[in-house]
């Protein structure tokens, strides 16, 4: 019977044995211990060869390790599965680079295009609705905020007097462009109600490429917007 004492018994990584708090080796032999203990095992009465012999007498000098074949190797298949994790984290990485610099890209050039083409579309629009007895504001918002992820760009209109508080959906006519990172598209916004009448739409219009934030298809779309809230 076994005197050894109860406990968990977990293995290490070494090969060893821990029961309870005492730990005992289990298969920690070297290649060269092994090949001791087969050699004790010999019996004497067979007959002698020459063989090289070490330093330390009697034993042969082993040239290296003893490795198993990996036909033979149990856990043989964990090495391509990690492998392929490696990989696969590797190509991960190099996809969310890919997309950072293209985020980054197109943020770039959403800024460049509303410097460029839509300010000073919505700036004219604006300037003539004051001139004709309106109003409206310029609203932006450069993004990275908690209610404003995105940067945007709205134009609010008012076709007679000015702008009175904030602007809401339901009483002033408005466009508005968003730069949709994740999707790498303008999202456009319009509302083409007038005092809570009008055209009794607002909200998500459809998406735009960045080729057509133009001068003149802004103008176009702002005067679509103004032209339904009085229908």
């Amino acid at each position: 019977m076994s005197n050894r004492s109860p406990g968990i018994v977990s293995r290490r990584c070494d090969g060893t044995l821990v029961v309870g708090s005492r730990a005992r080796p289990t298969f920690g032999l070297t290649a060269r211990s092994r090949i001791e203990g087969s050699l004790m095992a010999v019996p004497s009465s067979l007959p002698t060869t020459s063989r090289p012999v070490g330093e330390s007498g009697g034993l042969p000098v082993v040239a290296g390790p003893i490795e198993v074949a990996a036909s033979n190797d149990p856990l043989a298949a964990l090495g391509p599965i990690v492998a392929a994790v490696a990989e696969s984290d590797r190509r991960s990485s190099e996809l969310t680079a890919d997309r950072r610099e293209a985020a980054e890209k197109f943020l770039e050039d959403f800024a460049t295009a509303c410097e460029a083409e839509v300010k000073p579309a919505m700036a004219a629009v604006l300037e003539r609705l004051c001139q004709l007895g309106g109003g409206g504001l310029i609203e932006e918002h450069p993004g990275g905020e908690a209610r404003f992820r995105n940067p945007r760009l709205a134009l609010w209109m008012s076709l007679k007097g000015e702008i009175v508080g904030e602007p809401h959906l339901d009483r002033y006519p408005y466009l508005q462009l968003e730069a949709d990172v994740e999707a790498l598209k303008v999202q456009v916004d319009e509302g083409d109600m007038w005092r809570g009448a009008g055209g009794n739409s607002t909200g998500r219009a459809g998406t735009w490429d960045m080729v057509d934030l133009t001068r003149r298809r802004v103008t176009e779309e702002l005067l679509a917007v103004a032209q339904r809230a009085v229908q």
